[in-house]
């Protein structure tokens, strides 16, 4: 699979004034089994969606833009390379177009 380039994106350096927010960042870091920087990003992450999904007027412009660049080469992938259809589901598609040729279904 291709992989995506994915742009160097700089470094950013919070600074916290109140303790207080750092132990709880810490603490639901911990409950959550993540390091306070995975923690960090997860949470900006839903945040900055959530406001894109509340703010956008355009549906396709939500979808569009809530991808990431490894998603995308994943979706893009399987488009390209469609898996056999399982058995299953060859054996269920013939079965209901027998039926139907069966029944007079169109």
């Amino acid at each position: 699979m291709a992989q995506a380039k994915v742009s160097k994106v700089p470094a950013m350096t919070l600074r916290f004034t109140d303790p207080y927010v750092i132990q709880a960042i810490d603490y639901a870091a911990r409950l959550s089994n993540q390091t306070r920087t995975g923690f960090l990003l997860a949470a900006a992450q839903e945040k900055a969606e959530r406001v894109i999904k509340m703010k956008s007027s355009i549906r396709s412009e939500i979808e569009s833009m809530l991808i990431s660049p490894q998603a995308y080469e994943k979706v893009m992938y399987r488009l390209d390379h469609p898996r056999k259809p399982a058995k299953r589901l060859i054996k269920a598609m013939k079965a209901y177009s027998e039926w139907k040729d069966k029944n007079g279904f169109v």
